[in-house]
């Protein structure tokens, strides 16, 4: 999976160090065409938020209604850019009262 696979999560599972759920984006594109970049990765946050929101991600770990919110881990191959990073700070600022946390990694 990837970014480029908005419907599809990357990576999903318990933290182990906190009782979150993690879910994650593979970022493997370069920013070479920043504003579809952006777009995409746009796209695929929303469609996780949408998990989340709908209630699908009960039907698939019922054991997660006790948990204390979500951890979105995003992996980028490439250095995120400073809209990039204006764009995680947009979401991290309206997804406060879903209680997601986002944690920016990059190889």
């Amino acid at each position: 999976m990837s970014v480029l696979e908005k419907n599809k999560i990357d990576g999903i599972g318990k933290s182990r160090t906190e009782n979150k759920l993690v879910l994650m984006i593979a970022d493997h594109l370069d920013w070479g065409n920043e504003l579809q970049h952006l777009t995409l990765l746009q796209d695929k946050m929303n469609a996780y938020i949408s998990f989340i929101e709908s209630g699908q991600v009960y039907s698939l770990y019922p054991d997660i209604e006790s948990v204390d919110g979500f951890i979105f881990e995003l992996r980028f191959k490439y250095k995120p850019t400073e809209n990039c990073k204006r764009l995680l700070e947009v979401f991290r600022k309206n997804t406060q009262d879903l209680r997601i946390e986002f944690k920016v990694y990059q190889s």
